[in-house]
């Protein structure tokens, strides 16, 4: 398949999954075109591939690598990844409005929207999670679980050293704060281009649901407040995680 056809059907599934509308096609096509390096599209058919987002996007970060846009840390790669992916992922105000209207009729459906949609668009690391070994057994008290994480990749040596020479910045305040929304990453913090979270008001209060791009179970998700702040357990927890 060349490059091409490539960009042509990954524009396709960013299409498909709502975030953009078919006049928006020229668009897409031109920030992947971008983004990788490229100058030129090729006059190619419409495929109607069933390939997903995740296998489109190795062919188009190879290409970057080749036209020598990206760089060689794992950093580096992961945060043109996330760029390429905000692309196929629909804005969260789009998101939070598929997920508000399919919870009208069941919750699952809107979970099970928001967890596929994370999948697909590669927030959720798949493919690493499932070089993850597991150990299930049954016991007395029930069935458990024991699991070797290998999914979270290690810092290598060079971006180490790029990490303890850039400047402080306090922005996200953290790994898991609403500013991490769309958020490019740097050397010293992950790429957050690709993600989104759904709002929820949990006695008055604001808050966001998430999953875990490393996944530890099935679903695995995380509630977080608006308000940066120390977590504490007390009845205020027991009453937002009843109303949850």
């Amino acid at each position: 398949m060349s490059i091409s056809q490539t960009i042509v059907d990954f524009a396709d599934i960013a299409i498909k999954n709502g975030g953009y509308m078919e006049m928006d096609r020229t668009y897409i096509q031109n920030r992947v075109l971008a983004l990788i390096g490229e100058q030129a599209l090729d006059s190619c058919n419409r495929s109607k591939t069933k390939k997903s987002a995740i296998q489109l996007l190795e062919p188009l970060m190879q290409q970057a690598q080749k036209n020598k846009c990206v760089g060689t840390t794992s950093v580096e790669q992961e945060m043109l990844a996330a760029q390429l992916m905000d692309l196929v992922t629909p804005p969260p105000s789009v998101v939070n409005a598929l997920f508000s209207e399919l919870y009208q009729k069941e919750p699952k459906q809107a979970t099970d929207y928001f967890y596929k949609l994370c999948k697909q668009n590669d927030y959720i690391k798949t493919q690493a999670i499932a070089k993850n070994i597991v150990f299930p057994v049954e016991t007395e008290y029930g069935a458990l679980e024991i699991t070797i994480n290998l999914s979270k990749p290690e810092k290598d040596p060079k971006q180490i050293a790029q990490a303890t020479q850039a400047p402080s910045i306090s922005y996200p305040k953290c790994l898991l704060c609403i500013e991490n929304e769309g958020y490019l990453g740097r050397v010293n913090h992950p790429a957050r281009t690709n993600h989104r979270m759904i709002r929820l008001n949990l006695n008055n209060e604001a808050w966001f649901f998430q999953y875990s791009p490393y996944a530890y179970y099935q679903e695995h998700c995380i509630i977080l407040s608006e308000e940066h702040r120390p977590m504490k357990i007390d009845r205020q927890t027991f009453d937002r995680i009843l109303q949850l």
